[in-house]
């Protein structure tokens, strides 16, 4: 991490009503610089968030000390002038402070304008990790912050209710987007299973899996909530030096306990193949249970864990486009292989069910 950035820290949101120069906010949010010409050398970098005007990484010479400062500019344009998540969650300061997994990127500031969330932040240098061998490092991880983001969440006024209701993984704005329904990517499924005898009759299998997340779903709701990433990609995380560095919280909600070890698994579970995968999951489960502090229900947890790696999961290996890179891959047999691995949860989950019923 850019470690010369962290005596400057404005830590602030400030408001304009109007567009401004990067030059003015910088000054704005570091105001020893206000006086003093900057020199900026700054680079676009590869974003593909929703609503993400671009994403800046931009080196400056601080003009007090001579020293070159990097620093990672978000626009985040605004719909109806309500700010982003991710600009909620920087102002947030206090939550993750006491985290020991997990380094966070620095946040210099956010800058509120009427149309976009402007948020500036450390720029971060690591290594990216090969993602199944980091399980055991990331569940620790995971662990921590859900607990630390839990707590902090339990003792907020209520004044903040809104803001965190607003943040909440089940409003509709969040549960109403297409990776959240596999079922609309049934047809497809049920097209190939007609040119393809290996995937005949499996749509109406497939369809058995709806109950089962909505009853998933309902007891998640019920469950602790915490500040959840929901975005385990290799290009969101490095290690320096042994440390975990997380980055990017474009996807960021009030989750539940549990949420982000299914979003990392379900990631796992569509890039990688099943050997791989299922020694991932087994280490990371392993680790995740004996990690969690006891006023959490592993068992609690687990099923929250299942239910995101479902929905996650389901959608991403039955949509058309996955269907397609396989098939150009030649890879179909994988494909059914992981198809089998989903409709065996189901078959786990149904007997659950029974098991919670009797």
């Amino acid at each position: 991490m850019n470690s010369d950035l962290h005596p400057l820290q404005g830590r602030r949101t400030l408001y304009r009503w109007q567009h401004g120069q990067l030059q003015d906010h910088l000054r704005a949010l570091l105001p020893q610089w206000r006086e003093h010409p900057l020199t900026v050398v700054s680079q676009d970098l590869d974003s593909n968030a929703s609503f993400v005007n671009y994403v800046r990484h931009h080196q400056i010479t601080d003009p007090c000390t001579g020293l070159t400062v990097e620093l990672v500019e978000k626009s985040i344009r605004k719909v109806f002038f309500i700010g982003s998540q991710e600009a909620r969650f920087y102002r947030q300061l206090d939550m993750l402070g006491a985290s020991t997994q997990f380094q966070y990127p620095a946040c210099l500031g956010v800058i509120e304008t009427p149309w976009e969330s402007l948020i500036f932040t450390d720029f971060v240098r690591g290594k990216p990790p090969r993602m199944p061998s980091i399980a055991p490092q990331l569940a620790l991880a995971i662990a921590e912050q859900e607990t630390l983001s839990h707590d902090y969440l339990s003792r907020q006024p209520a004044h903040k209710a809104p803001l965190f209701w607003s943040m909440d993984f089940y409003r509709p704005w969040f549960l109403l987007r297409p990776r959240f329904n596999f079922a609309r990517c049934l047809p497809e499924l049920e097209r190939l299973g007609r040119s393809d005898e290996r995937f005949s009759g499996l749509v109406d299998k497939f369809k058995a899996f709806t109950p089962v997340l909505a009853r998933l779903a309902r007891a998640a709701r019920r469950s602790p909530k915490c500040i959840s990433h929901m975005d385990y990609l290799r290009k969101n995380l490095f290690v320096d030096k042994g440390q975990l560095l997380l980055i990017d919280w474009s996807e960021v909600k009030v989750g539940r306990v549990g949420f982000d070890g299914g979003a990392y698994l379900s990631a796992l579970f569509r890039r990688k193949d099943m050997p791989l995968f299922l020694k991932a999951q087994q280490q990371f489960i392993d680790t995740y249970r004996q990690a969690l502090p006891a006023h959490f229900d592993p068992d609690e947890a687990l099923c929250n864990l299942h239910y995101m790696f479902l929905l996650n999961a389901l959608f991403h290996c039955l949509r058309p486009e996955t269907i397609s890179e396989y098939q150009e891959k030649k890879r179909m047999p994988l494909l059914r292989q992981k198809y089998d691995y989903l409709l065996g949860l189901l078959d786990d989950q149904r007997q659950t069910a029974i098991t919670h019923s009797v």
